[in-house]
């Protein structure tokens, strides 16, 4: 574990909450460490009451000025905070050394490292990743983008670290250095950051720019992009190149040699472990709760990475019949005279709300707006078709979702979650679906995907308390 100089001096940009774990952990290490962040002194008065216990003297808010970015050996910049910055160029140019939070992690750690990404299904994956640890009795840390923040992991000796980790987290890695990493899918989302297609794809395989021969990249072939990324990398594996042993997973074909498939009732894999050991394996699938092939894919996943890992099989299987899923994430939130409501209030992205949808074969009446994100929403036509009994466009978006799916607006809307979910109840009837997959963030009423899921929760499960549905 590398110990810092006393008189090394760092700059954390960002005071979310892996921005005050950083500080926390540079402080540990006898850093001189300085904070900005654009937010107001008002704005962060809580915050900056735990940064100077912590025993930070420099603090810049309201902005970030060049000047007090100057003469700093370490910039560690939180995941929200674009490395694009014009302040952060022209400290990079000056010789100012620039990472992410999760760089600062690996960088002092020494865990065997495992890394997930893709645009949706990382939480549900990594969340069963830890279930399974646990049951296997490994000393496992689990956060990232999950919540708990990945530098956290250089506080103790962990002998294995699971990873959740955005674009944004990925953008700032240099040295990273996975033994295992998986990328789960690849759809549009963030286009308010990334210019085009391209640029989010290259953000997310830096997941595997420090991968050599040794290491494994585990990614969907049910994914075209996926599949030919991973191609081309196998190409350049044979080529001799120090690249990572591809293993595809898919829910749909058996990919052949170097795989994992679930298909029908089956699970074979096709692999080798982090020893070296052979892993040829031939299964009767597992029931689990989840509903959905993407839900299928996700486990396959899991069950890989834990077989790579060394795990004991009937361990992890007992483990993945056991799971029954994360908050927020087809979440069923409660019955009704008939009707079942589910809360995939972090399907946040047009992908997210196809694979919710797909998920049911009763009528679904769909709860689909809040902040919209620049989503493209004609891409719900074909995967709509057959499957409605009403749309309820709400929120902020609503306007934009009703004018792109004309065909299926019926004339309803909701400016709030509240008033959508009131509009649901009316229209619903025995055997519907009502379905919060609201394709969009949720900044124009709620904190965060979480907060909007919690208020969906609680307006159908407590429908008698003041200002929730009436009966």
């Amino acid at each position: 574990m590398q110990v810092a100089h006393p008189e090394k001096r760092a700059l954390v940009v960002g005071l979310g909450i892996s921005g005050i774990a950083a500080v926390r952990t540079l402080r540990a290490r006898g850093y001189q460490v300085a904070v900005s962040d654009r937010r107001s002194e008002a704005e962060l008065q809580e915050v900056l009451v735990e940064i100077v216990k912590l025993g930070v003297v420099e603090i810049e808010t309201s902005s970030h000025n060049d000047k007090f970015f100057e003469k700093r050996d370490l910039i560690v910049v939180s995941p929200g905070v674009p490395l694009s910055l014009p302040v952060l160029s022209r400290a990079r140019a000056a010789g100012c050394e620039i990472i992410g939070e999760v760089e600062l992690a690996v960088r002092l750690s020494n865990s065997t490292l495992i890394a997930l990404t893709g645009t949706n299904g990382k939480t549900t994956t990594v969340t069963l990743l830890g279930e399974i640890f646990k049951a296997a009795v490994v000393n496992t840390f689990v956060g990232g983008n999950l919540g708990r923040p990945a530098v956290e992991m250089a506080e103790s000796s962990f002998d294995a670290a699971i990873l959740e980790l955005s674009s944004f987290q990925l953008e700032g890695v240099i040295d990273f250095h996975p033994r295992i990493a998986i990328i789960l899918n690849l759809t549009p989302d963030h286009q308010d950051r990334y210019v085009d297609s391209a640029a989010y794809l290259a953000a997310k395989v830096r997941i595997c720019s420090g991968q050599g021969r040794n290491d494994f990249l585990l990614l969907n072939r049910d994914d075209v992009q996926l599949e030919d990324f991973g191609q081309k990398l196998r190409s350049r594996r044979q080529a001799g190149e120090n690249q990572p042993q591809v293993i595809f997973f898919s829910v749909s074909e058996d990919p052949g040699e170097n795989s994992a498939s679930w298909l029908g009732d089956e699970i074979v894999i096709r692999a080798r472990t982090l020893t070296g050991d052979s892993l040829q394996r031939k299964f009767m699938a597992p029931l689990i709760k989840l509903p959905g092939a993407h839900n299928r894919s996700n486990y396959l996943a899991a069950l890989l990475v834990a077989l790579i890992f060394g795990l004991d099989e009937a361990v992890a299987f007992t483990a993945m019949k056991s799971f029954s899923g994360i908050p927020h994430r087809l979440e069923h939130v409660g019955s009704r005279a008939g009707v079942d409501y589910y809360n995939d209030s972090k399907a946040t992205n047009i992908d997210a709300v196809i694979k919710a949808v797909s998920s049911f074969k009763r009528p679904i009446i769909l709860l689909l707006g809040g902040y919209d994100k620049g989503a493209d929403f004609t891409l719900l036509r074909e995967p709509l078709q057959n499957k409605l009994h009403a749309l309820i466009p709400f929120g902020r978006a609503a306007a934009t979702v009703a004018s792109q799916l004309l065909d299926y607006d019926q004339g309803y809307r909701a400016v709030n979650l509240e008033a959508a979910l009131k509009q649901a109840e009316a229209l619903s009837r025995s055997g519907d679906i009502v379905l919060l997959a609201p394709g969009c963030a949720s900044f124009d009423e709620f904190a965060n995907y979480e907060e909007r899921g919690d208020r969906f929760r609680q307006l159908v499960q407590n429908p008698n308390s003041e200002g929730c549905l009436a009966v």
